[in-house]
C-alpha cells in the first residue's frame, strides 16, 4: 500500500530550480589536474544552460574552489540566477543524481505539498567510491535549505529509480538487492519500502547484471521515461553481442509484456550507443540515456 502522503515526481514536472556540483581533486577524479579542468568546464557550461530556464544552485567543495567559481560566473549573464554555495567538504563528486538527497513531495492534510528530501542513507554505491561529502551532503545541505528530511530503511542512489509520475517505478535487481548495499534485505522487502516513501502502484523489475559497471546497473543507464507509457532505451551496439547485449534484450522482453500501473503497454523507443571503436583508449565513458529534463527543456549528456 502506498504511503499517499509522498510522491516521486518525474523530472518533466515544474521545477523551482536544479542543484550541480562543482569537482574537486579529493573526489573521483584523484590528482588528475587535466581531468578536473575538464570537468570543471563541463559542469559550469551544464550549469549555464539550466539557467536558461530555471534558477541553478552550484555546490561548491572549499574555500579556494568557491574563489574559482565567483571569478568564473561573475561575467555569465543568463536568464535565471546562478548560485553559489560552498560545502564544509574539500571534496566534491560530481554525480549529484546518486549520492544527493532525493527529492519528493509532501501532501498537508489540508492540502497543498512540500517539497521533503529522502535520505538513503546512501554508501558510495557499496563502499566502492565512499566520500565524506556523499556520508554528510544530504543532512547538512537539507538542514541549510530548510527541507525536511525523511529517513529511509533502505540504501539506494538516485539513478536505481524510475518513474512516470503515474504509479509506475522502474528497478533493476543488480542495483539495489545486493549485499553491500541493502544486506539481509530481500526484493520483496525493498518493494514495500518503494511503495511506501515513494507513492507508487506498480514495480517493475528489471535484472539489470551486478558487475556489468561501477554502479552495477542503474535503470537510468537502461531505460528512461520520456511520459507515461512511452519509454527510451540505452540500445547497445557491440561488434560481438556480449553482457551488455543481453541486459538490454532482457529489459525488452519484460518492458514488452509487461503494462503500467494504468494497464498501458509500453512504447518503447531504442537509442543506439556510439560505435564503441569511436571512443578514445582509456576515456572509460560509453553514451547512455541519463539527461535533466523540464518542462521546457532537455539535456543530454554524451559522455
Amino acid at each position: 500500500m502506498a504511503h499517499f502522503s509522498l510522491q516521486l515526481l518525474p523530472e518533466w514536472v515544474p521545477q523551482s530550480k536544479s542543484f550541480v556540483s562543482w569537482p574537486s581533486l579529493q573526489g573521483i577524479l584523484g590528482d588528475d589536474y587535466e581531468k578536473l579542468a575538464n570537468a570543471t568546464t563541463e559542469i559550469s557550461v551544464v550549469a549555464e544552460g539550466i539557467a536558461h530556464f530555471q534558477p541553478v544552485t552550484v555546490l561548491i567543495p572549499g574555500h579556494e574552489r568557491y574563489k574559482e567559481a565567483e571569478e568564473y560566473f561573475a561575467n555569465i549573464e543568463t536568464p535565471f540566477p546562478i548560485t553559489l554555495h560552498q560545502t564544509e567538504e574539500k571534496e566534491m563528486d560530481i554525480w549529484l543524481k546518486d549520492f544527493a538527497p532525493g527529492f519528493a513531495t509532501r501532501q498537508g492534510f489540508r492540502g497543498g505539498h512540500s517539497l521533503v528530501g529522502l535520505d538513503w542513507s546512501i554508501n558510495g554505491y557499496g563502499a566502492k567510491y565512499h566520500t565524506t561529502v556523499i556520508e554528510f551532503l544530504t543532512r547538512r545541505d537539507l538542514q541549510h535549505f530548510h527541507i525536511e528530511r525523511i529517513e529511509t530503511s533502505i540504501v539506494a542512489e538516485g539513478g536505481v529509480f524510475e518513474t512516470d509520475g503515474d504509479g509506475t517505478l522502474l528497478v533493476t535487481e543488480s542495483s539495489i538487492t545486493k549485499d553491500d548495499i541493502n544486506p539481509g534485505r530481500s526484493r520483496e522487502y525493498i518493494d514495500i519500502e518503494l511503495q511506501r516513501t515513494l507513492n507508487v502502484d506498480k514495480i517493475i523489475w528489471i535484472p539489470g547484471r551486478k558487475g556489468i559497471d561501477s554502479i552495477d546497473g542503474h535503470i537510468d543507464a537502461l531505460v528512461r521515461f520520456i511520459r507515461p507509457g512511452v519509454l527510451i532505451t540505452n540500445k547497445p551496439n557491440e561488434t560481438k553481442e556480449g553482457e551488455r547485449t543481453t541486459v538490454y534484450r532482457e529489459a525488452l522482453e519484460i518492458l514488452s509484456v509487461t503494462t503500467d500501473a494504468k494497464g498501458r503497454l509500453f512504447e518503447v523507443i531504442g537509442v543506439e550507443e556510439p560505435d564503441p571503436e569511436t571512443i578514445p583508449p582509456g576515456d572509460g565513458f560509453e553514451d547512455y540515456r541519463a539527461q535533466l529534463a523540464n518542462q521546457s527543456m532537455m539535456q543530454q549528456p554524451f559522455v
